[in-house]
């Protein structure tokens, strides 16, 4: 998931690109006249800014240049935006390529004349050539519904398609192969248990065109009639009902847990502030009332957590400022404890059960391997943050790192 585990119901059509390119960029030409003439001033300088729909599964992007000089750049996902120096020339052509899941999914091509001086941003148009389907469900710490096996099948005219499922932490997921496009798909999804119960299943149809080639059927949560979104295009929104079997109820131990914590705050910075975050890895919706957050067990001089439901796969950040501009709940404590800069304990308890600690800083007689802790420094503060993907072992220090702060988004622990 987000996770980022981000757990909304996305829209992955890939229908524009606006050219190109990127970052961490390499090419395969160099030259030494071309240092010179960029010394001389007589190169032009091209903005290429890729943005395109949100696509799951993104390989890498590729950019071939084609003019005075022959460019060729391959990137990872992170940045959008490239200035690129070239030769002016009364003819560059400019090809990109996006690969995703194993295969070219899009490609688009512009040509144009640059003149030397020159400043220009440009757009490439983008076509997708094949699309697939890509399905995650959470299924909770720990697997509580007991899902062992499942299988998603894919139904177009006289040809069928079947994939198994793949387990990826508290998540399953689902992708397809290559999918032809202009054709209408059924879809039907299966898990099992270990008896060979189908506990989920979903079943519809939907059509894979260049407006949508990779419809996302993305499972939010595992509640009760949820509602799981097909968005195939700007005007289309087909919703499917699940009953599945989840409620609202009160946290018990592993079903809340610490992610990450900055609590050395300096408090001569107005940027910084000390918070605790939250995960809410069950597949229920849980209600937080009688919580505290302290520094041991005891209520006495903890920060109360009362009236919250936390939906499943949700974070919670309680923050001693008073509003936080995070993508998540936040949740302002006005005596939020003075937690050691050092070392200390943080404690979540619920109706006077421990529901999560850990012990960060300095190793004594008590704490032999204690969490690493992050620091306030001006220029690159640093939380620590839990590898979400070994919540089971998140009293070891080892699944633990520390990196910029990150107040309401989930870590992968600097992956």
């Amino acid at each position: 998931m987000s996770p980022t585990f981000k757990k909304h119901v996305c829209r992955y059509a890939a229908t524009t690109l606006t050219a190109l390119a990127l970052w961490n960029c390499s090419s395969d030409s160099s030259h030494d006249d071309s240092i010179q003439a960029f010394q001389l001033g007589t190169q032009a300088n091209v903005a290429l800014n890729l943005d395109y729909s949100d696509t799951p599964l993104i390989d890498s992007l590729v950019l071939d240049c084609y003019g005075p000089d022959t460019l060729h750049f391959v990137h990872s996902v992170e940045k959008k935006l490239f200035n690129l120096d070239v030769f002016p020339s009364d003819e560059w052509i400019f090809k990109a390529k996006l690969y995703a899941n194993g295969t070219l999914m899009q490609e688009g091509e512009i040509t144009t004349a640059l003149e030397a001086g020159a400043t220009i941003n440009l757009k490439i148009p983008m076509h997708a050539l094949v699309g697939f389907v890509y399905v995650e469900v959470p299924i909770g710490f720990g697997n509580p519904a007991g899902i062992k096996n499942g299988e998603m099948k894919l139904t177009s005219k006289d040809e069928s398609y079947s994939y198994p499922m793949v387990f990826d932490s508290d998540n399953v997921s689902f992708t397809s192969g290559d999918l032809k496009l202009n054709r209408e798909y059924h879809i039907t999804i299966t898990m099992q248990d270990e008896s060979g119960k189908n506990i989920f299943s979903l079943e519809d149809n939907f059509m894979l065109d260049e407006n949508s080639p990779i419809p996302n059927f993305q499972i939010a949560s595992l509640r009760s009639k949820i509602a799981l979104a097909i968005e195939l295009a700007k005007d289309v929104n087909v919703q499917v009902k699940l009953k599945l079997p989840a409620t609202k109820r009160t946290p018990v131990a592993n079903d809340l847990i610490m992610s990450e914590f900055f609590v050395v705050a300096n408090d001569k910075d107005s940027s910084q502030y000390n918070f605790v975050e939250f995960y809410n890895g069950s597949t229920d919706t849980l209600v937080l009332d009688k919580c505290t957050l302290g520094k041991t067990s005891s209520v006495n001089g903890a920060a109360e957590i009362d009236a919250l439901a936390l939906p499943p796969n949700e974070v919670l950040v309680v923050g001693n400022r008073e509003t936080a501009n995070i993508a998540s709940i936040y949740k302002y404590a006005e005596n939020m404890p003075q937690f050691g800069k050092t070392s200390g304990s943080i404690v979540l308890q619920c109706d006077g059960t421990v529901l999560d600690s850990l012990y960060y800083g300095k190793s004594d007689s008590l704490h032999v391997a204690p969490i690493s802790i992050g620091s306030s420094s001006a220029t690159a503060p640093k939380s620590s943050q839990l590898n979400i993907g070994l919540w089971n072992k998140r009293n070891e220090p080892d699944s633990w790192c520390t990196g910029a702060p990150t107040p309401g988004s989930i870590s992968a622990c600097g992956n």
